[in-house]
């Protein structure tokens, strides 16, 4: 079994945030209109697919300008894959991954960033990464990376539980 979470680790390891750079053309608005309470949408919990397995996100409610989440992958095999940590506000989402027995994938005051490109009331769009409200019990998230070299979007379907 540790020999399976190894594989995984690594596999997962060998997708990157990708360098996209593209500015997407939805509606841009300034940071002075950011307000985190807008996307109170995200708060709960969420279940839906991605990377071939199972994906868990919960959000808490919006504190002081920012918004906590966790994270959790399941393989398809049922095994827990990897946790992340996530803290959203209006110039990021920052997160650091955590492998099953909670040690960091990062160093210790390493993370990962996706800055923040332009956001409306029901979509965040950063730098390798988007949420978009559908209903008020789906979000798709979409994650900009690289596999194996070549650019790659998997997207997570998420319904709210």
């Amino acid at each position: 079994m540790n020999k399976l979470i190894v594989l995984l680790a690594l596999l997962i390891g060998s997708f990157s945030v990708s360098d996209y750079d593209e500015t997407p053309a939805s509606e841009n608005l300034s940071k002075t209109n950011f307000d985190i309470d807008d996307f109170s949408w995200l708060v709960g919990s969420w279940t839906g697919d991605g990377f071939g397995g199972i994906s868990h996100e919960t959000w808490a409610e919006p504190v002081n300008g920012t918004m906590m989440g966790m994270y959790r992958h399941i393989n398809a095999d049922g095994e827990l894959v990897f946790y992340e940590f996530l803290l959203l506000d209006e110039t990021e989402l920052k997160l650091k991954h955590f492998h099953p027995d909670l040690t960091g994938w990062e160093e210790k005051d390493d993370m990962t960033s996706f800055e923040m490109i332009s956001f409306t009331k029901d979509k965040i769009e950063m730098k390798g990464l988007t949420f978009e409200k559908k209903s008020d019990t789906e979000i798709v998230i979409s994650l900009r990376m690289r596999r194996n070299g070549e650019p790659h979007t998997e997207v997570f379907n998420m319904k709210r539980d």
